[in-house]
């Protein structure tokens, strides 16, 4: 059974997922990958680079995280260090022990807590969003690249806006399924903040969802 432990308490652990993408750092190529263990809270999160092309690439992998920042927490409490080791990772699935180090909860503690876990998670790429949410037309002329930090690497990504550039300042809110282009259902569409200036989370009959804002 998948476990995390925090100074031996034991905390329960019901789902387990990887989400990657390719990342490119100081010129190699590599994966950033998201790892989140959830139970009745979230229990862990944490963030993290490695070199390969793909999730199988990490099977066997030893990644040592020596700085975490936000990227990476367990049971409300930031990691200072971490060890992921992948085992007997596939496309959709992979085994992994992690073990580190936490800060305390109260900021006047300097104290510092162990933890490890023994997971088993899901695994899938990051949803590719290649379509416009106001039209429903492609988005890859639009592509760019954008710098950002994950646990202390600066990573290169491929990024997508998620409006063409007509659509920016006249859709009002999402009309079409950004990973498949499916246009949404009236009633599929949930505002979320004053007036929808929040954001939206809209689910297409495929199954996808889209949660966020639009630009403009």
């Amino acid at each position: 059974m998948p476990w995390v432990r925090i100074d031996g308490d034991e905390l329960r652990v019901e789902d387990a997922r990887i989400v990657w993408t390719p990342a490119v750092t100081a010129n190699a190529e590599g994966i950033a990958f998201w790892l989140r263990a959830s139970g009745g809270r979230t229990v862990m999160h944490i963030a993290g680079w490695a070199p390969g092309t793909s999730a199988a690439d990490l099977d066997g992998q030893d990644v040592r995280i020596e700085n975490p920042g936000p990227d990476a927490g367990v049971d409300g409490r930031f990691m200072t260090n971490a060890r992921v080791r992948f085992g007997r990772v596939t496309s959709d699935r992979a085994v992994v022990s992690v073990d580190g180090q936490v800060e305390a909860l109260e900021p006047s503690d300097d104290s510092i807590a162990t933890f490890e876990a023994d997971l088993v998670c899901t695994v899938a790429p990051m949803a590719e969003r290649d379509h416009c949410l106001g039209c429903g037309g492609p988005l890859d002329r639009y592509a760019a690249t954008r710098d950002e930090f994950v646990a202390g690497f600066r990573i290169t990504q491929r990024v997508l806006p998620v409006l063409c550039p007509n659509c920016v300042g006249v859709v009002d809110q999402p009309r079409f399924c950004p990973t498949c282009g499916t246009a949404f259902a009236a009633d599929a569409v949930s505002t979320h903040g004053e007036e929808g200036r929040t954001g939206y989370t809209a689910r297409c009959v495929q199954g996808h969802v889209f949660s966020g804002a639009l630009p403009g």
